[in-house]
């Protein structure tokens, strides 16, 4: 079974993610993607990374740039929260 995950490096006016899904053999795939900081496109990286199925989301960022894409993303990855797949 894969499991997906993300990375997201945090700047003023972009964000460079990228997934990875490891399968059990340990095999990699990744996707790489860049969104703009402005709500209409935090949504869009949510959506891209719900629709990816992603597990878990881990970001990068110097400053104070992670707190709306944090804002964002928290509700579909929450402690103990069901995956984001069964949030939408």
């Amino acid at each position: 079974m894969a499991y997906r995950v993300s990375g997201v490096d945090v700047h003023k006016r972009m964000l460079a993610v990228v997934v990875a899904e490891v399968d059990g053999e340990g095999e990699y795939k990744f996707e790489r993607r860049k969104f703009g900081s402005t709500p209409d496109q935090l949504h869009l990286l949510a959506q891209w990374l719900i629709q990816l199925e992603v597990e878990e989301v881990v970001m990068e960022s110097t400053a104070q740039y992670w707190k709306p894409v944090w804002a964002a993303l928290e509700r579909y990855w929450k402690t103990g929260a069901p995956t984001a797949r069964r949030r939408q």
